[in-house]
């Protein structure tokens, strides 16, 4: 009966822990989900860019797999269709950055900027309640979807020495993160796990 129970609970956690583990159908869906397309509408290269190294579609596989999905910091498709690059026939090409990737003082701090302006310009100084604001930005902390006066007081407050990353897409699928996503979507990573700061604005 023992042995039954371990291998049962081997089972379990063996499945969590798969279930963690980011591979190319994940990167392809985030994606797919931040930019709001279809992957297989456009011409995709087999060449992917990990943390600014180029991988084979193959190598790729492998070399994400030893990230876990909560490891991933964006994931971008970038236009090469000027270029020849890889020297391959196609346009468009997959940018993930992970792990210990480093974003620098200056690019959060104007990433930052950009959405503290997008919602004080937006949202009614004062708190209206069901209030859908249609030129909003989406904010995502943490991969939780914030709502909009929270998100507009959070990024207010935030010192940039707090955040461990922070990205933008133009239009991300409303869907997965929300109506106002479809306006444009800022991902934020904080150092410190499911915190919310409220803190006076000493950003810089």
């Amino acid at each position: 009966m023992k042995t039954i129970l371990l291998i049962l609970m081997l089972s379990f956690f063996g499945v969590t822990i798969n279930a963690q583990k980011a591979d190319l159908e994940y990167i392809h869906s985030a994606v797919e989900n931040r930019f709001n397309l279809e992957l297989d509408t456009i011409n995709l290269c087999d060449s992917y860019i990990l943390n600014e190294i180029v991988y084979t579609k193959d190598d790729f596989r492998t070399k994400i797999g030893s990230y876990k999905k909560s490891d991933i910091k964006f994931t971008i498709i970038a236009d090469f269709s000027n270029t020849r690059f890889f020297h391959q026939n196609c346009d468009y090409t997959i940018l993930v950055g992970g792990g210990k990737y480093k974003q620098s003082k200056e690019e959060k701090l104007k990433e930052l900027d950009l959405i503290c302006e997008n919602l004080n310009k937006n949202l009614p100084e004062l708190v209206i309640r069901d209030h859908k604001c249609e030129n909003c930005k989406q904010v995502v902390v943490d991969g939780e979807p914030i709502e909009m006066y929270e998100a507009r007081t959070l990024v207010n407050n935030l010192k940039v020495k707090n955040i461990e990353f922070i990205v933008s897409y133009e239009s991300a699928n409303p869907q997965i993160f929300g109506r106002n996503a479809i306006n444009g979507l800022t991902e934020i990573f904080l150092k410190k796990k499911n915190v919310r700061l409220g803190l006076k604005d000493q950003r810089k």
